[in-house]
């Protein structure tokens, strides 16, 4: 692994620590953490479908716009013959190669959940991401053309053929057919219930305002101070220009982390009581007013937004997880059926 790192030093570095992240054959990617005597820095190393010369030059452009809005992010930095990105073909392969600043704060997962979670199992920095949210949405960003990870209606990245949330309602009725083959009826009309859901929204998508959004906020990429504060973020691979709504909407909903709805290996308790699926959407709906102090959604927005949450709201990868683990329990996977139906059809959702 000369190639990415010999690029960057005049003196062999001290030490170099390597953080295997490849996801299957087809996306490589390898972080190392190298140490000078004068510095440290991160290289990352890379060869996927969504990498390329314009995306980590993009990145790098919204790196540079969330630091203008007070959001430390690290800088891309040259090599030693100034270049940014490498590129290198190997076995019939493109892999980039490219560096970037050590951040000067500790991420969210190494300070520990344990930490930085309330009483009730919430993150005691949330108010304080979801208005830095909102002010990434306020700032209207253009400054790429593709989308990010969060994507609806439309693939990220090929080869992918359609969004990811529509990939979970089709694994999901998948699976029922071939395990559960008793529920085949219920599971097709939950499809089609999705379909019609995702025509509506279809139709009106493209008039939500949009701005550039970092997209993969999870406890590996958040940027905490001494005292536990939200500063900053790392990693923006998965970087895109997104309607504002789709993304608040979504961060704002996957946030909703208090203990009460969740069991073991987080399973979602809210999906079998009403109690609970409601706490759920206060909680919901209190991220998404942190995001309104700093970011004042649109009366398109707030017209689109039932359609918007009636699919968001639906299938996803935890769906499929929950079927699975319910297969010989007809009242649990009524009961998941029946939530499903709900946030396919429910009316009375509105934004703060």
């Amino acid at each position: 692994m000369d190639f990415p790192i010999n690029r960057y030093f005049s003196t062999e570095p001290q030490e170099i620590k390597t953080l295997d992240l490849c996801r299957g054959d087809n996306d490589f990617r390898k972080v190392y953490i190298v140490t000078t005597e004068e510095k440290k820095i991160v290289i990352k190393h890379c060869s996927n479908t969504f990498t390329d010369v314009n995306r980590i030059d993009g990145w790098s452009r919204l790196m540079d716009a969330y630091r203008v809005l007070g959001i430390c992010c690290p800088a891309i930095l040259p090599g030693t013959d100034g270049q940014t990105v490498y590129r290198q073909e190997t076995d019939r392969r493109t892999y980039f190669a490219w560096a970037e600043e050590f951040a000067p704060y500790r991420t969210a997962e190494q300070i520990g959940e344990d930490t930085l979670k309330d009483a009730d199992g919430i993150a005691v920095y949330a108010p304080e991401l979801f208005r830095l949210l909102g002010t990434v949405a306020a700032a209207k960003l253009d400054l790429m053309d593709w989308p990010s990870a969060y994507c609806l209606l439309e693939p990220f990245c090929p080869p992918d053929t359609t969004d990811e949330q529509t990939e979970c309602a089709e694994k999901f009725v998948k699976y029922i057919k071939e395990n559960i083959p008793r529920y085949t009826e219920r599971a097709e009309r939950l499809l089609e219930l999705y379909y019609k859901v995702q025509n509506e929204l279809r139709k009106v998508y493209p008039l939500l305002p949009t701005s550039c959004f970092q997209g993969d906020l999870n406890e590996s990429n958040l940027l905490l101070d001494d005292e536990n504060h939200f500063v900053g973020l790392i990693d923006f691979n998965l970087c895109g220009k997104e309607p504002i709504l789709n993304y608040t909407v979504r961060e704002a909903l996957w946030w909703t982390d208090d203990s009460a709805l969740y069991g073991e290996n987080q399973a979602r308790l809210y999906f079998y009581d009403k109690a609970l699926d409601d706490l759920r959407i206060r909680s919901f709906l209190k991220n998404m007013a942190y995001i309104g102090e700093r970011y004042r959604f649109t009366e398109i927005e707030r017209e689109i937004f039932p359609t918007l949450f009636r699919y968001v709201n639906s299938f996803w990868w935890h769906h499929v997880s929950a079927v699975e683990e319910a297969k010989d329990d007809d009242e649990k996977l009524e009961m998941l059926f029946d939530w499903l139906e709900k946030q396919m059809t429910r009316e009375d959702i509105r934004l703060p």
